[in-house]
C-alpha cells in the first residue's frame, strides 16, 4: 500500500523555494515529483516514503522547448518526452535525443515522463527495486538504510562508492554526445553546470544538484553538421530499462560515445575519425565502469555488448565508410 502524505503544488519557482525551505526546517521528509513515472512505483514499494510529495507540474517556467539568441536550444525540464519526440526543432538539429527519448518505456508513459526526471531517474539495482517481502530475504543494503552492499561486500557507508546501483536513464548518453549543460535554480539563484560534470560515482550520492535545487532546463549548444544515433540493449526493447545502452556522434574529424546502463554513472570517450577508432571507443566505455551482476542479462555478455553496439550505432552515421 502507498503510505500517505501531502501532496503539495506550487505554482511558481519562488513558491517552490518558498515551500522547500519549510519543509528543511521542518525537517519533514519530502519527495520532489516530474512526471511521476520514477517516483510512483518507488512508493508502492515502499523505497521513498515522503510526508510531503511535491509536484512541479504546475509551474510554467519549467516547460517549453525554444531557440536561444546564441543558438543554442533550451529545453524545460518538466517538458515530456512524448513532446520531445515530436517537436520540430530537436528533430533538425538533435534527433538523437528524440531516438533515445522514444526507446523510453511504453507511449503512454511518454506522455507523462520528463526529460529532466529521465535525467535525475533513480539508479537501479536488482538488490533495491524489490517488494519489501524481497527485500527481507537479503536484509538491507546501504541504498535501503542498511549497513551493506550485496553487491561490494567490502564497500563502507560514508566511504564512495558505497552504492553500485546502475545508471538507467536513456536520454543521458545523448544529451551527453550533444554537449549538453543543465540549468539548476535554488533560492540563492541560477547556476549551470556541463552534464559531463554533474554525476558522481556513487549509487545513492548520485549527482551534484542539492537538496534545495531544482533542475530547471537542459541547453544544447549548436553544432551544424554533428549527427549521433542512439542503441539500447534491453530484454524488451523499450519496456525495459537500459542493459547498455550507447550514443555516438560524429562532428567533423571526431567521435564522441557515451555509455549508460552500466555503472553508477554514464561513461564517455571521445577518439579521432581513424581506422581503429571504434575499438577505441569500445575499450574506453568497457574499462570505465566495472560491470555487475544486477541485470538480467548475464555480466560478461553485457560488457561484450559494449563494443559491438558502438559498432551498431557507428553504422547509422555512416560508419561503414570509415570503419
Amino acid at each position: 500500500m502507498t503510505p500517505a502524505f501531502d501532496l503539495q503544488r506550487p505554482r511558481s519557482l519562488d513558491a517552490l523555494h518558498a515551500l522547500l525551505d519549510g519543509l528543511a526546517r521542518r525537517q519533514q521528509r519530502f519527495a520532489i515529483s516530474a512526471g511521476g513515472t520514477d517516483l510512483v512505483p518507488q512508493l508502492k514499494l515502499g523505497l521513498a516514503t515522503p510526508e510531503v510529495l511535491v509536484s512541479l507540474g504546475a509551474i510554467p517556467a519549467l516547460r517549453g522547448i525554444t531557440r536561444e539568441p546564441d543558438g543554442r536550444v533550451r529545453i524545460g525540464a518538466m517538458t515530456p518526452l512524448a513532446t520531445i519526440i515530436a517537436d520540430p526543432l530537436l528533430h533538425a538539429v538533435a534527433p538523437v535525443l528524440g531516438e533515445a527519448a522514444a526507446r523510453v518505456a511504453s507511449a503512454p508513459i511518454r506522455e507523462r515522463a520528463t526529460l529532466g526526471g529521465n535525467v535525475l531517474a533513480d539508479h537501479r539495482c536488482n538488490f533495491f527495486n524489490q517488494s519489501p517481502l524481497n527485500r527481507a530475504a537479503h536484509g538491507p543494503c546501504f541504498k535501503a538504510g542498511g549497513d551493506v552492499c550485496h553487491i561490494v561486500k567490502s564497500a563502507v557507508r560514508g566511504q564512495l562508492p558505497q552504492c553500485q546501483a546502475r545508471i538507467v536513464s536513456d536520454t543521458t548518453p545523448a544529451l551527453l554526445v550533444l554537449d549538453a549543460e543543465l540549468q539548476m535554480h535554488s533560492p540563492r539563484g541560477e547556476r549551470r553546470i556541463a552534464l559531463a560534470d554533474f554525476h558522481l560515482g556513487d549509487g545513492i550520492e548520485r549527482h551534484r544538484l542539492a537538496a534545495d535545487e531544482v533542475l530547471l532546463a537542459i541547453t544544447l549548444p549548436s553544432r551544424p553538421g554533428r549527427v549521433a544515433a542512439y542503441e539500447k540493449l534491453a530484454a524488451r526493447a523499450n519496456l525495459d530499462f537500459p542493459s547498455l545502452g550507447i550514443a555516438l556522434a560524429r562532428d567533423g574529424d571526431r567521435l564522441h560515445a557515451a555509455m549508460t546502463g552500466i555503472g553508477v554513472r554514464p561513461a564517455s570517450a571521445r577518439a579521432a575519425l581513424a581506422v581503429g577508432a571504434l575499438a577505441t571507443l569500445g575499450e574506453s566505455l568497457a574499462s570505465a565502469n566495472p560491470v555487475y551482476d544486477q541485470d538480467g542479462f548475464p555480466r560478461d555478455y553485457r560488457k561484450r555488448m559494449i563494443a559491438a553496439y558502438v559498432r551498431k550505432a557507428a553504422r547509422r552515421i555512416g560508419g561503414d565508410a570509415w570503419t
